[in-house]
């Protein structure tokens, strides 16, 4: 996971820019979402207020599906969705450079910390808050599979809140919360990776990252991108160990996570050797 600082997108009324994309053939389109611009401008506040500490649950939010469904004044949640899925979406238009400046953040996803971003996450999902569809607060840089198991999950209650890379305390970023089970299988070392947040952190936020961990199926994530790394792994312990056994490995491990400084799957790894040394006996 990666924490973001919000861009400067230049633009200080993202729904009316939006809006100005909209060809002026469709004028009753654009009269009647301007119509509701009151609206959705008190929808974002409200976003702004409630994702703060984790209140998002106290917005209202409505059914799967159901397009045609009337959200605000006379404008459909299929309408409002099109305003980001054809609009916002436009190339060359001011609406896109908006979408754009968000996507170009940062290059890696802030979700998993690993896959590169390649589109827009609706944090609170469009189809059920079709008012912040095109809140650029609500819209996170994401690689393609982050945005794609996430899907239209909505937040019940303060546990269920995913992280929010745009404002979230240091430590879910800075302190250790994920763990791995270390194994050697077929002489080589094999890892599955866990969410375990510290004992002292509040139990809401243990039960955060926990969530987080299991929505965005992060233990395949892990387990796939830790496949690259694993020959160095084997074949720097396994001679490590040949050299001078657990205090050779253990002085590798230590140096490896003085340069691993940020938070990441890989500092786990190197965590998870350190604790298991004596497994290195066992690579061929």
């Amino acid at each position: 996971m990666r924490s973001l600082t919000f861009p400067d997108i230049q633009c200080t009324d993202p729904f009316g820019t939006c809006l100005k994309s909209v060809s002026i053939k469709h004028v009753d389109y654009i009269s009647r979402m301007l119509d509701i611009s009151h609206t959705v401008a008190a929808e974002w506040v409200d976003f702004k207020r409630l994702v703060v500490n984790q209140d998002l649950d106290q917005l209202t939010y409505c059914e799967r599906g159901k397009v045609k469904t009337i959200i605000a004044g006379d404008v459909k949640k299929s309408e409002l969705r099109a305003l980001y899925e054809i609009h916002m979406l436009k190339k060359g238009s001011k609406a896109r450079k908006i979408y754009d400046a968000l996507r170009v953040t940062d290059q890696y996803c802030p979700l998993c910390g690993v896959k590169k971003v390649a589109t827009l996450d609706h944090y609170l999902p469009k189809s059920r808050y079709p008012l912040l569809s095109v809140n650029p607060e609500n819209l996170v840089p994401a690689c393609r599979e982050c945005n794609t198991v996430k899907l239209d999950k909505i937040f019940t209650k303060k546990e269920e809140h995913t992280l929010y890379p745009y404002d979230e305390a240091p430590h879910f970023y800075e302190e250790d919360w994920i763990t791995v089970n270390v194994s050697v299988v077929g002489g080589q070392f094999a890892f599955e990776f866990l969410a375990m947040p510290p004992q002292h952190w509040p139990q809401v936020d243990k039960e955060r990252v926990i969530n987080h961990f299991k929505v965005f199926n992060l233990a395949e994530t892990y387990k796939s991108s830790i496949i690259e790394h694993k020959t160095a792994y084997n074949i720097s312990c396994k001679m490590l160990w040949e050299l001078g056994k657990e205090e050779m490995v253990e002085r590798w491990c230590r140096e490896c996570l003085k340069r691993e400084k940020n938070f990441s799957h890989l500092r786990a790894a190197y965590r998870g050797i350190l604790a298991n040394v004596h497994l290195c006996a066992q690579l061929t």
